[in-house]
């Protein structure tokens, strides 16, 4: 089994089976907040990780930005380890996680341009 979802009773799951997912308004809930160019709705790493992850696995994000598949994985319970190569942001999702498990996440920034940033991994 991929996930911990109970199969027989899928039609009462927050999972789209439909297969065009047509998202009517961004998740604004919780930690979330469109304040990175590349981000993209809640709702889409939400499904990935519930179809596809148990509670307590770990999901892997090369990509952090802001944060958006993190508040998702704290969300459902899943255990996190992100990069992102700006700073910035690192410590933007690093201020948003202050209240957070921090035994549940770990985030790196990692330049693969800077042996230094990323000769650690």
């Amino acid at each position: 089994m991929v996930n911990d979802l109970n199969l027989y009773d899928w039609k009462e799951l927050d999972i789209n089976v439909n297969s065009l997912w047509l998202i009517n308004e961004r998740d604004k809930s919780g930690k979330h907040a469109n304040v990175y160019h590349g981000n993209f709705i809640p709702q889409i790493p939400y499904q990935l990780i519930s179809r596809y992850t148990k509670k307590d696995e770990i999901v892997l994000d090369t990509f952090l930005g802001s944060g958006t598949t993190l508040y998702e994985c704290e969300k459902l319970d899943r255990k996190f380890i992100g990069f992102d190569i700006n700073p910035k942001m690192i410590d933007y999702v690093n201020l948003q996680m202050n209240d957070s498990d921090k035994n549940k996440f770990d985030i790196f920034e990692c330049d693969v341009r800077n042996k230094d940033k990323f000769s650690n991994f």
